[in-house]
């Protein structure tokens, strides 16, 4: 007796399923991604908002304005108690373990203090920042009144 095995090509399942979201399984390797690199302002308003003129600002400062255009995404929280997890129906009903629970509690209680802090941190920047444009208003005006009167 020959020992032939039968060697099937690896499928891959897409989309919602039936057979026509059958496809033999390619070989190809994963594009590697680029490294992200944060772009620099070049004109001399940019925008700090979704859009609209109440949202232009001048780009006096760069690393404030840039800092302004940063978005932070927040964190995820997750569901502690019984939820859908689909379209809906009964099917769709899940009961988290008691550990899950925990385990979303813990994550949840972190997400919030995570956020809090992004907040005051974001709070004592704009504070630092007045006070260093007080004093480059300031120290200008010095500069300005020393050689007039030299």
């Amino acid at each position: 007796m020959s020992e032939q095995g039968s060697k099937s090509k690896p499928i891959q399942h897409y989309g919602r399923g039936g057979a026509g979201n059958v496809a033999p399984k390619r070989d190809t390797a994963s594009p590697a991604p680029e490294p992200l690199t944060t772009p620099t302002l070049k004109s001399k308003m940019y925008s700090t908002g979704r859009g609209g003129t109440g949202n232009m600002a001048k780009n006096d400062f760069g690393d404030e304005a840039r800092t302004a255009q940063d978005v932070d995404v927040p964190g995820i929280t997750l569901p502690e108690n019984t939820h859908h997890t689909g379209r809906g129906g009964a099917a769709n009903l899940y009961t988290p373990t008691g550990s899950e629970a925990l385990d979303a509690k813990t994550n949840n209680e972190r997400v919030r203090r995570t956020s809090f802090q992004r907040g005051k941190d974001r709070a004592e920047e704009s504070i630092k920042g007045l006070a260093d444009k007080a004093k480059a208003a300031v120290k200008g005006g010095r500069d300005s009144n020393e050689e007039a009167t030299s």
